[in-house]
């Protein structure tokens, strides 16, 4: 056996703080005892019974295929992760006094070997289900649902329908375009279809009877999506969900920006446009500076000019103004002289008192007042009006009875 230090003539400590339990028979010269001392030697501590101070306990396969009790107290220690007990075979122990150090359990555990056993039949039994299932589905042992290459998109869909009045409650079809795992990548359409929301066994069936390349499978799943749901699966984002009813089945797009697969163009929602700012204010602004046509009932002088202090300064300004007999010495011109101003202000004093006191009787003349309204125009600050032939700004009146200002 290997030593420890050199020249100290003591076997190196390999199993010191461990307590090590055996069950069981062991070929060759192992018996109790000897195990018993070779464990000592090493600092460890030996047990002829399982108890909650043992860290490792050790026995042959068919010992722990029986289940003994000591397997069992061993069993129910060993899923404990504050008590751990490690459940290993007899070449653990011998391999780590040969090798003089203490060896990885995991290696030699037969809990670890259970589990690959376990798993193991699992792949067994999900093997000969999925030969099973071939002949109705497609075996996913030798197939994967497809992604679309586009925004990785999973062809995994789920089309349900719930109606209360027709006791419908959980209906649905689970459907899946399959790419093989193997190259060249041929491809099939699986439907899984449940009853109900309960229903644990699904049928089965497949929309081909054999694989084919990846457009015939994809326009076998595209006619299915639109004979269950009622309209193509290229306007699944532009359709809302349960539009078409109860007699259709419902498709609810991934949302939240998460991959929605390839659409046409067409059919990809358009976000509602608002006209610029911008645009909205200069239309604004252009309405606002246009030229402004105001309708003035004819009346006596005063009226008249007291109407036309009062209007806005906004130029250019054109008022229709019925005719009136007014001279032109009444509205002087930008050229006059500075008494004719003076007379000017004396007189629009004059007609804004003459306003304040016909304003009220005003409205019941209005009618009245453009009835009897003559056949003069008003003058103008660059012309004069003579009957049919006056002038306003060297453009002529129209009837000659109403001028523009």
């Amino acid at each position: 056996m290997p030593r420890g230090k050199s020249g100290t003539g003591r076997l190196k400590p390999i199993f010191r703080g461990l307590n090590i339990a055996i069950s069981g028979i062991f070929d060759g010269q192992w018996t109790d005892a000897k195990i018993s001392h070779w464990v000592s030697l090493r600092a460890g501590t030996f047990s002829r019974r399982m108890s909650e101070d043992v860290t490792h306990f050790i026995c042959t396969e068919e010992e722990f295929d029986k289940k003994g009790p000591k397997v069992k107290a061993a069993l129910a220690r060993a899923y404990k992760k504050d008590k751990k007990c490690y459940i290993v075979s007899f070449d653990w122990l011998e391999d780590s006094l040969f090798g003089n150090k203490r060896l990885p359990e995991d290696e030699y555990s037969h809990v670890a070997s259970l589990k690959a056993l376990r798993e193991k039949a699992r792949l067994e039994r999900k093997m000969a289900k999925g030969v099973e299932e071939e002949d109705r589905a497609v075996n996913e042992n030798f197939y994967h649902v497809y992604w679309d290459p586009t925004d990785l998109f999973q062809y995994n869909i789920t089309l349900f329908r719930d109606d209360e009045k027709m006791g419908i409650t959980g209906e649905r079809y689970v459907v899946k375009l399959h790419e093989s795992n193997a190259l060249p990548h041929l491809y099939q359409v699986a439907v899984r279809y449940y009853k109900s929301k309960n229903d644990t066994k699904p049928k089965l069936h497949r929309l081909s009877e054999t694989p084919g390349d990846f457009q015939r499978e994809y326009d076998s799943f595209k006619r299915f999506f639109k004979i269950k749901v009622g309209y193509p699966w290229d306007e699944r984002l532009v359709r809302g969900v349960g539009s078409l009813g109860a007699n259709f089945f419902s498709y609810q797009p991934p949302t939240g920006g998460k991959p929605v697969g390839w659409v046409p163009e067409a059919y990809i929602p358009k976000e509602p446009t608002t006209p610029p700012e911008a645009d909205v204010n200069n239309t604004s602004s252009e309405f606002a500076s246009s030229n402004q046509t105001v309708l003035v009932p004819s009346g006596s002088e005063a009226d008249v000019n007291a109407g036309l202090e009062s209007m806005p300064s906004a130029q250019p300004t054109s008022t229709l103004v019925p005719d009136c007999e007014v001279t032109r010495e009444e509205v002087p011109t930008s050229s006059s002289s500075q008494e004719g101003s003076q007379d000017q202000t004396q007189q629009n004093d004059q007609s804004q008192q003459h306003h304040d006191e016909s304003h009220t009787s005003q409205h019941d003349t209005h009618e009245e007042v453009l009835e009897t309204a003559t056949e003069n125009a008003l003058p103008t600050q660059d012309g004069e009006a003579t009957g049919d032939n006056a002038t306003v700004n060297d453009l002529p009146v129209s009837d000659g009875k109403t001028q523009v200002v």
